[in-house]
């Protein structure tokens, strides 16, 4: 209970804080949505205001409230499900942004079209039909019961195939009441002989699990899965072995599950058709978070759900088997985050995301044991929703909702997160009540004809076949007044500024500022600007007043002449008439001030920059700064700073000197700024030089001892530069493997160069690089003025070799 006196203690802040920090404000009568309530149903429970089960950003204002009662057909899997209810809500707003809620379900039916998809139909108090007449308890796979007599051994955890009940086929479980345990168990159709015993169980009590509110299922001898749970697994087809001269002939399962399957809303359902009223209700509160006017809603709703039905005795168990409810021992703890949006007066789009935390149902009825029937999965639940919204009559609505089991659970051999589509409209003749109507869709059924569903099912597995539902909804209760559309006639809001706070007059004539802060000019005018507007969007008229000076102009921009003024401060107001008998005021101030800092006046020293007209690239630049004094003397510094190259030496001194390297073809500015001159003189000066580029040979190519044909491409293209280069001269270098190779493999690239791709033989030069390892060719572009490259004689080889001879062919002469 510490748990849920800490939700409790939550709340209760919650709703203190939010009561607190918000005031009353009314809707506009112009806004045509009016608030409905949340029929929930399949989900999160309904209750807060929304659609018909998505949450909107919205919450009733204080003094607010809403009754509700629906009529609600919702279908679920396994077991091809009908489930109807009839909701019950009264929700009422605290302040603009909380309000709180309580709903019920007055009436709930379940109908189960295929039972045999259901573990309930297998407990041991639970028949199915084997016929038009003939009630058996159906086969099973169970944990092992406990054995009573008899040589045979059937304990452990290894699954047990239970034959369906007695008269239906030999060795079943026969009918018995809650709570089983103590009850005779199946035989297995071990009747004994004149060798072995026939053998009796029982059905055990259980064992196992956290017996807590969350955690694992306990086990079941005899009852339940050898998972957990006293839910056991179903067994869709058998078939029969023939008897031989050995054994009799035994019945055998064909297709079935060791885990249970069950229905998460209603898991020990027993009836085809079970009616349950109260068996769950809810209560909590929903927050806003944005101002109410505002058309991002975000909010949340935090609610604890629980149930009026548990398991600890017969009568309680019999209103699950109904499928009252899941019936959870402590109760659900959820929270839905709601964003929401209005994208205009009429259309609004809302999102919910949220988790509910189920506990686990417990009982108490097997002799003392406090044991878990069921590991029921948490839920985390979504949606979407929008409403169209033509008039304050009608609101038109669709939603997609999803609703997902996560977290440790017992598992369900045919699991379903249900997909809900629906699409209703609601109708307020006063904004007070309405009514609603919907169509819902299950989306993803267990059956082959719908998109979302699973085709894969085994064979026995009985399919759903009706996914549809539906839904009527009436509500009324009370709703404040709105803001008229039409208010009375309301005073304008006005603020004055000046373009200035304080005006300062200039020095007198032969001084000025020793800071330079003061204007050399006298400010003769400041500007003035009223803004104002009116609620009721009368024209408005500005008069001003002002006590030194005048002002000029009409309207909200005027103009404060304050020349001649004397030192001090000056107020101007001004006032605003609406033409309909409301006028409003207010007022501003302007200081005129002396300056504060004047001094005699200077003469200025002068300040140039020499430097050469040009430099060729890579040799230093230097610049000089020519200073002469003026009065009074000062201690000049100097800064420098280049526009490009780099200062290597002279910073702080009158001359410099700048490293050109890579600025060829641009020039470098030189700017030096003299310190300790008094602000209001100039203290800069620069001067620019060029940078001539310098003209250097580059390596075009470079190629081993490759076929002819491949270095005639390569030579191609050493062709075309030099045709686009018509002032450049070609070098080719040539390093042999032997004495004379490299020289050789030159002259041949010249000779294809001269005589093939038309190139000038003067210019083109061969070079005999001298001896390497291996054969190489290098083709060089040399720029006019550049010069010439020269052979690398890293790892030259000495001596070198003299070429090999080829071998002479047949019919050469020496």
């Amino acid at each position: 209970m510490r748990l849920a006196n800490r939700v409790l203690l939550c709340a209760l802040a919650i709703f203190v804080l939010c009561a607190v920090a918000s005031a009353q404000r009314l809707r506009k009568e112009n806004d045509p949505r009016n608030q409905g309530v949340t029929v929930g149903t399949g989900g999160p429970p309904g209750g807060p205001t929304g659609l018909f089960t998505i949450y909107d950003g919205d919450t009733l204002r204080r003094g607010e409230f809403t009754f509700s009662i629906a009529y609600s057909n919702y279908d679920r899997d396994p077991g091809d499900v009908d489930i109807t209810s009839v909701p019950l809500s009264f929700n009422v707003g605290i302040n603009d942004h909380l309000e709180l809620f309580f709903s019920t379900e007055g009436w709930r039916a379940v109908k189960v079209n295929n039972p045999k998809n259901l573990s309930s139909f297998y407990l041991p108090n639970s028949q199915l039909f084997f016929g038009s007449t003939l009630l058996c308890t159906g086969p099973a796979i169970i944990l092992p019961p406990e054995r009573v007599s008899g040589s045979t051994q059937l304990t452990g955890f290894s699954p047990l195939f239970r034959p369906a009940g007695p008269p239906c086929n030999v060795g079943g479980q026969g009918f018995t009441q809650f709570p089983f345990v103590g009850a005779t168990g199946p035989n297995f159709g071990l009747t004994g002989n004149a060798i072995a015993p026939p053998f009796v169980s029982r059905l055990g009590a259980p064992f196992g699990g956290n017996g807590g509110n969350w955690g694992g299922a306990s086990n079941f001898p005899g009852i339940g899965s050898t998972v957990g749970s006293i839910l056991p697994g179903v067994v869709l087809t058998t078939r029969v072995i023939p008897a031989n001269l050995t054994f009799q002939a035994i019945t055998v399962p064909d297709l079935f599950t060791t885990a249970p399957t069950y229905l998460p809303d209603a898991p020990f359902i027993n009836r085809l058709y079970g009616e349950s009223a109260f068996g769950t209700m809810q209560a909590g509160a929903k927050i806003r978070f944005t101002a109410p006017d505002n058309p991002l809603g975000l909010g949340l709703v935090a609610f604890y759900r629980w149930y009026g039905d548990k398991a600890d005795d017969f009568s309680g168990f019999n209103q699950l088997q109904r499928g009252a409810s899941p019936g959870g021992n402590f109760g659900d703890i959820g929270v839905v985050g709601i964003v929401s949006g209005r994208l205009s007066r009429s259309v609004s789009l809302h999102a919910n995301f949220g988790y509910i935390l189920n506990s686990n149902p417990k009982s108490d009825a097997f002799g003392g044991v406090d044991a878990t029937l069921l590991d029921r999965g948490d839920e985390l639940v979504s949606g979407v929703g929008m409403d169209f919204v033509p008039n304050k009559y009608w609101q038109f609505i669709t939603e997609l909702k999803s609703v997902h089991y996560v977290a440790g659970r017992t598992i369900n051999a045919f699991p379903q997160n249900p997909v809900d589509f629906v699409g209703g409209v609601r109708v307020y003749p006063r904004r007070w009540w309405s009514l609603g109507a919907w169509f819902r869709e299950n989306l993803n059924p267990q059956g082959d004809r719908w998109l979302w569903s699973d085709p894969d099912f085994p064979v026995g597995f009985q399919r759903s076949e009706d996914p549809h539902g539906f839904g009527f909804q009436f509500t009324a209760g009370h709703r404040n007044e709105r803001e008229p559309a039409i208010l009375p006639n309301q005073a304008p809001t006005v603020s004055l500024a000046a373009s200035a706070a304080t005006v300062t007059v200039p020095c007198p004539p032969g001084s000025h500022s020793s800071s330079g802060s003061c204007p050399t000019a006298p400010v003769n005018s400041v500007g003035l600007t009223a803004t104002a507007t009116d609620p009721d969007g009368d024209t408005l008229l500005y008069t001003y007043s002002v006590t030194g000076g005048r002002v000029t102009g009409d309207g909200a921009n005027v103009q404060w002449d304050v020349s001649g003024l004397a030192p001090g401060t000056y107020t101007a107001s001004v006032e605003v008439d609406d033409g309909c008998g409301c006028v409003s005021f207010t007022s501003t101030t302007v200081t005129v001030a002396a300056c504060g800092d004047c001094v005699p006046d200077l003469v200025c020293p002068t300040v140039n920059v020499s430097c050469a007209d040009g430099v060729d690239e890579g040799t230093p630049a230097t610049f000089t700064a020519n200073f002469a004094q003026g009065t009074p003397t000062v201690s000049e510094t100097y800064n420098w700073t280049v526009s490009a190259g780099t200062i290597t030496s002279g910073q702080g001194t009158s001359s410099i000197t700048v490293d050109t390297k890579g600025v060829g073809g641009g020039s470098v500015t030189a700017t030096v700024e003299v310190g300790g001159v008094d602000p209001t003189c100039n203290r800069t000066a620069s001067c620019t030089t060029q940078v001539r580029p310098v003209a250097i040979a580059r390596k075009f190519d470079e190629y081993g001892n490759i076929r002819f044909n491949d270095e005639k491409a390569r030579l191609d293209n050493y062709a075309i530069q030099l045709q686009n280069e018509p002032g450049s001269a070609g070098v080719i270098i040539g390093y042999g493997a032997c004495d004379g190779e490299g020289l050789t493999r030159a002259n041949r690239a010249k000779d294809y160069l001269v005589n093939t791709r038309g190139i000038d033989a003067g210019r083109i030069t061969v070079v005999d690089g001298g001896c390497m390892p291996e054969l190489k060719v290098q083709l060089w572009i040399v720029p006019s003025g550049a010069a010439s490259p020269t052979p690398d004689t890293a790892g030259a080889v000495s001596p070198c070799p003299e070429c090999k001879r080829r071998p002479r062919r047949r019919g050469e002469e020496d």
